[in-house]
């Protein structure tokens, strides 16, 4: 049965005792209030206490409990306790034709200025009937959504994670293969560069012309590999930022698994979706940044140059 807090005046003791015998013999169980403590103990922590072990809180109210301010603080705590915590039931019993506390005005009020003791139990104990019966389909729906997120959640997580891993680990292979790329680009730029040069020197009085090709020949090979370069360590920059992207959803993901674990059967929804919000991490593809200005056409530029003054040497000797 019902663990019932009682809440009310000592000049109306003689009524409330008799209407808590009466709960007693219905089976509930009733917790003292502030009037029967002992000296020397603490009225806001029996208060506390009481509150927080007790299913129905029952404050009877009368002329003498309102100029009360151990009942009122009562009724105060037990309001925001259970409008926190939805798991006690609160029922004011009007013995007096006395103006409501404003704290409780819209709560349903059992009026018993006859003070039938028969009729105010049977009252009491529909309101509690009534109370239990909400609270358990509560929980039952509780539980029923709590099965579903253990049946469905921990599928749906192991299959987003298998997915981010794999995307994490091509990324990161065609990351490294686009930085491999870019490496043997700039080492061949580098050793055409070098053969170009020693080509040049090589050719010596032949004459300016044939200088003049190879030197354009080379600036056209160079400047080619190292726009090759640059591009290729660009997209093994932008394959490499995605891939750390995919291991961290991961890692979002492994903390909303282990919240999980923690809190499965007591998570709410709203408490999920912040768990989660961070797995799809708001932040655009490296890829899209990308312009064709990342080819490099600086290289075109001096190569066009190059051929500009080549050309006007040509027609200076002409």
């Amino acid at each position: 049965m019902s663990k019932i807090y009682i809440s009310y005046n000592s000049k109306d003791r003689e009524f409330v005792v008799q209407a808590a015998e009466r709960l007693k013999d219905h089976g509930h169980h009733i917790i003292v209030d502030v009037d029967s403590l002992s000296p020397g103990q603490s009225w806001r922590q029996t208060l506390s206490e009481g509150l927080k072990s007790s299913d129905v809180f029952v404050v009877f109210l009368s002329e003498n409990s309102l100029s009360s301010q151990f009942v009122l603080s009562e009724i105060g705590a037990a309001r925001a306790y259970s409008d926190e915590s939805d798991r006690m039931l609160l029922i004011p019993i009007l013995i007096d034709n006395i103006q409501i506390p404003t704290v409780i005005q819209d709560l349903l009020v059992i009026s018993a200025f006859d003070r039938n003791l028969a009729e105010l139990t049977q009252k009491i104990e529909t309101a509690i009937a009534s109370f239990s019966g909400r609270r358990a389909a509560k929980e039952e729906k509780e539980i029923e959504f709590s099965r579903r997120i253990e049946t469905n959640t921990a599928e749906y997580i192991e299959e987003a994670i298998a997915l981010l891993r794999k995307l994490e680990a091509r990324n990161r292979y065609f990351g490294t293969a686009w930085y491999i790329s870019g490496f043997l680009a700039l080492i061949l730029g580098i050793v055409f560069a070098v053969m170009g040069v020693a080509s040049m020197a090589a050719v010596g009085e032949r004459g300016w012309l044939d200088f003049a090709i190879l030197a354009l020949k080379s600036v056209v090979v160079v400047g080619l590999l190292g726009a090759c370069s640059k591009y290729a360590f660009t997209l093994g920059k932008s394959y490499v930022s995605e891939s750390l992207k995919s291991a961290d959803r991961m890692h979002a993901i492994s903390f909303g698994k282990f919240y999980l674990r923690v809190y499965g059967s007591k998570a709410t929804w709203p408490e999920l979706k912040e768990v989660f919000q961070h797995w799809n991490i708001d932040r655009s593809s490296s890829f899209a940044s990308q312009t064709t200005s990342e080819f490099d056409p600086k290289a075109i530029e001096s190569l066009l140059e190059l051929t500009r003054i080549l050309w006007n040497k040509s027609s200076e000797k002409k």
